[in-house]
């Protein structure tokens, strides 16, 4: 046997052992795995502490978006089927819906970046909110820019009625809005945009927060989108930050006065 054919047997050999001894720690973590699931205890405890020592790795962003037939190719409902045209996507559990109730925690100063076809300097904004659905939170991250920025500038400014109001102000994290979305015409053909409302009660008064642990939990996450968004813009709005599906610009880009965030 040649110094090749040696060379070859121990390297087939070394390959051999590698591949043991890497299928011997999967089944050594599967069964860990099913000894943690078969321990009711330790289940919960996992399940409490799965974001322990991990919240500033960077996952999947809990995007909201609208879907636009033959537009938001990427978006599959949990089953695999595709959303129904002009309704909210939720990404993180794959789930649509028709109107949103939400708290919208914050909304960005303005910026710039790449657009589609590679469009330099289309202005975006970013807004941040959780939605309320059947007793469940949902934390959520819009990106908004062209005709879609619009309602959420005239939303600023009627919320804003009530953050100066007195005497007694009122943030605007703990007002109770709807969401919902209407098709535009607009020169390049039609689009999806979403419309505000800020519910009221019977007396025309605005439905806020009066459970208090419900208002502490939404402040408290108003500065964590905050750092949350800074980082996104920070990354000047990469392929892994910005999904570019569809974007109508504003006619001369009018109103672009809001670099301010809310």
């Amino acid at each position: 046997m040649s110094g090749k054919d040696d060379l070859m047997k121990k390297a087939a050999e070394i390959k051999a052992e590698v591949e043991k001894e890497k299928k011997g720690k999967i089944k050594a973590a599967e069964n860990a795995l099913m000894t943690v699931r078969q321990n009711p205890i330790l289940t919960k405890m996992y399940k409490e502490n799965a974001e322990v020592g991990a919240e500033n790795l960077v996952g999947e962003l809990p995007l909201l978006k609208v879907h636009a037939v033959g537009k938001s190719i990427k978006n599959k409902l949990a089953d695999g089927s595709d959303p129904k045209d002009g309704w909210f996507f939720y990404r993180p559990a794959r789930e649509q819906f028709k109107e949103i109730e939400c708290h919208i925690l914050t909304i960005s100063r303005g910026f710039r970046a790449e657009g589609m076809q590679g469009k330099k300097d289309v202005f975006n904004q970013l807004m941040a909110g959780v939605i309320v659905n059947n007793g469940e939170i949902k934390p959520f991250i819009t990106y908004l820019t062209g005709l879609k920025l619009s309602p959420m500038w005239e939303f600023g400014k009627e919320a804003s009625k009530y953050t100066k109001a007195r005497p007694v102000p009122v943030p605007m994290f703990a007002l109770k809005v709807k969401l919902t979305t209407e098709k535009v015409k607009h020169a390049y053909g039609e689009s999806w945009i979403i419309k505000f409302e800020i519910l009221e009660d019977k007396n025309g008064m605005p439905m806020v927060v009066v459970d208090e642990e419900f208002f502490k939990y939404l402040r408290d996450h108003v500065e964590t989108v905050k750092d949350t968004i800074a980082s996104l813009i920070f990354a000047k709005s990469t392929e892994q930050t910005v999904e570019r599906e569809e974007e109508i610009p504003l006619p001369q880009e009018e109103g672009i006065e809001s670099d301010k965030a809310f």
